[in-house]
């Protein structure tokens, strides 16, 4: 690092090296996202980046939680962005910054907030003005507090992302200039870069910015093509993917530690400086996963773990110290200490329980909770209620119920709505079916006049990225009620979309429940007196909800919330805190709970139960992840 004090000119991109301060650098950085990581555990997580030989952490940063709801900002707790910053610098880190706006990440919308949705003309990612609006309002709250981290000012942040692979996406030329444009003037001055995949190169640079590159395969093939495009600087894998990410009803991703060292062992030969995408994933906790739609929608769990060189819950992998040792002798010299800090240990963990589940309450009594419905002639998506100060509903499950005005003329008649994401059908409480973003049609029999059709769906996560087989990312959706949508993050509205048809004939007059599951709702839920005393879970209706109080005499200890036995799918809420969905179709089995998330005493978790109650829950201490496969390039 720089002597405190003394001038510092920054890092430079040009030659075959980069400099810091004119002395020719390695970096050798790893990500870590401070909004996937409890805060308590930011300084552990930094100790054993460094203690693996890197000497730079990465960071995103997620627009959609700093700023929940139009104009108000949130910088606490795990959202402390200069906390995060002044622990890598108490601890001799430089950083890359990657402020988006726009960050993919397998993160809900790459970040950006559902509210911009409310604009039925919203383009996102272009140099549409009230979009670009919205960036540098949101810059003008963010960059402030960044700006005296920088490293000219004595802070570790060495470098700067403008946007997020845009190669990929490219459908406004003067869109990436106008973020630099937006940084910059905001005081930005560390070196800025872009960073793509091979096939976003030509679209997604800046002239006179530097290029990076992100990838997990051939890196001599990579690494050559971005040399040619710019011979005379530095090469850098902004984003090497040290694992991948998991879709629910699929496998859990593997690369397999001798393939990672082949390719990391390539990357460092060339040579280049990395990144490791991610180093730690940590968790996509409450509804803040992603979703991918390539060839259909494909919605991401809850665990981002991604097999990489830290576990999700931050223990040395093979992979781990497979690194440390391939950077001390392949680094540059001097880019790693000869003699490494000690890996700190791993955290403890425990198994509770089994605990069982005291009360239940039923789906129509939660209902009483949220109080009036929203009464609409029509139906309308999640963005667009007139809730939360005219910001929309962003999260969670939303309930459109309608009563029947007269008994249809046919005893079978076809149901059919434009649903994102998953919906479950009810007629007079029993359930009589689901739809899909596939799936947007269904036969019901015997309807009759006055009888309630509910229509529950659950936003499953906003796409974050959208590719075709053939890797054209620009295509088209035709949505199920036959209308023709355009770009795939334009499409990112939940809920039902459009009308809902009984055949052909368009159905009016709805009450909505917006069911987002806030802090607030769990406490009047709580509350209530509706609860009932579980005696046999088969018995239970559901949806419901469900409450398990347990206490830990002990200091606790990380620890894994196992759902595969006896429950089917929903969302786990620990002492207010929601850790995230849960599904059997896997192939994550259990969610993993941090030891700051538990209580030395009495804990409350409550459940929303979708489809099979139980009536028990136990806590592990190995995590379950799922059946392995194999990652290859990109897999899709």
């Amino acid at each position: 690092m720089a002597t405190e004090g003394m001038e510092r000119s920054g890092l430079v991109a040009e030659g075959e090296n980069f400099t810091l301060d004119g002395k020719p650098v390695q970096l050798l950085s790893g990500a870590i996202h401070y909004f996937r990581v409890p805060r308590e555990y930011w300084r552990d997580r930094m100790l054993k980046l460094k203690a693996c030989g890197l000497n730079t952490l990465e960071t995103y940063v997620c627009w959609n939680l700093h700023e929940p709801e139009k104009g108000k900002f949130d910088f606490t707790g795990m959202l402390d962005i200069a906390a995060y910053l002044q622990e890598a610098a108490n601890l001799g880190l430089w950083v890359i910054f990657r402020p988006g706006p726009y960050i993919c990440a397998e993160w809900d919308y790459g970040g950006l907030p559902s509210w911009l949705l409310r604009d039925p003309k919203m383009q996102v990612r272009t140099t549409y003005q009230p979009y670009m609006d919205a960036v540098e309002r949101f810059f003008d709250a963010l960059l402030p507090i960044v700006k005296p981290f920088q490293y000219k000012e004595g802070g570790p942040i060495i470098a700067v992302q403008v946007e997020n692979e845009y190669g990929s996406y490219a459908r406004d030329d003067k869109y990436l200039s106008a973020v630099k444009q937006a940084v910059e003037s905001r005081g930005v001055c560390e070196l800025l870069f872009t960073s793509d995949n091979d096939w976003g190169f030509n679209k997604g640079r800046i002239p006179g910015v530097l290029m990076t590159a992100n990838f997990n395969f051939s890196p001599k093939k990579q690494l050559g093509a971005l040399k040619k495009m710019q011979p005379n600087r530095p090469l850098m894998v902004m984003e090497f993917w040290s694992g991948w990410f998991d879709h629910w009803g699929r496998d859990h991703h593997k690369l397999h530690v001798e393939k990672f060292e082949q390719l990391l062992g390539d990357i460092l030969r060339f040579p280049s400086s990395v990144n490791f995408y991610m180093f730690h994933g940590g968790t996509n906790f409450g509804f803040m996963n992603g979703a991918n739609y390539i060839n259909g929608y494909k919605p991401d769990v809850t665990s981002y773990d991604y097999d990489a060189p830290l576990s999700e819950a931050g223990d040395p992998t093979p992979k781990y110290y497979k690194t440390r040792e391939l950077l001390k002798t392949l680094a540059m010299k001097g880019a790693v200490a000869n003699e490494l800090p000690e890996v700190p240990p791993a955290t403890e963990k425990s198994s509770y329980g089994p605990f069982p589940v005291e009360k239940y309450i039923t789906f129509e009594d939660a209902l009483k909770v949220l109080g009036e419905p929203i009464k609409s002639e029509t139906v309308m998506s999640m963005e667009m209620l007139p809730i939360n100060n005219d910001n929309g509903q962003s999260y969670g499950y939303i309930l459109y119920r309608h009563k029947l005005s007269e008994t249809p003329a046919t005893e079978s008649v076809t149901l059919k709505c434009d649903v994102r994401d998953r919906a479950q059908i009810f007629v007079n409480g029993n359930e009589s079916g689901m739809l899909n973003w596939r799936v947007g049609e269904i036969a019901l029999s015997g309807l009759k006049e006055n009888d309630i059709l509910d229509i529950l769906v659950e936003n499953q996560g906003r796409v974050n990225f959208a590719q075709t087989m053939d890797g054209v990312k620009k295509f088209v959706l035709e949505s199920v009620t036959g209308v023709m949508r355009g770009d795939a993050l334009l499409d990112q509205r939940k809920g039902l979309v459009g009308e809902v048809l009984l055949n052909t004939t368009p159905l009016k007059t709805w009450e909505i429940f917006p069911l987002e599951l806030k802090p607030e709702f769990q406490t009047s839920l709580v509350e209530s007196s509706d609860w009932q005393e579980l005696t046999d879970a088969a018995e239970v209706p559901f949806p419901s909800f469900h409450l398990v109080n347990f206490t830990i005499p002990e200091e606790p200890k990380d620890t894994f919330l196992d759902m595969k036995k006896g429950w089917g799918k929903g969302v786990a809420i620990l002492n207010g805190f929601n850790l995230g969905r849960y599904w059997h179709i896997g192939p994550q089995e259990t969610l993993y709970v941090p030891a700051p998330f538990l209580k030395q005493g009495d804990n409350q978790l409550l459940l929303f139960e979708q489809h099979i109650p139980h009536k028990e829950v136990v806590f592990t201490d190995t995590p379950r992840l799922g059946k392995e496969k194999e990652v290859s390039c990109v897999p899709l």
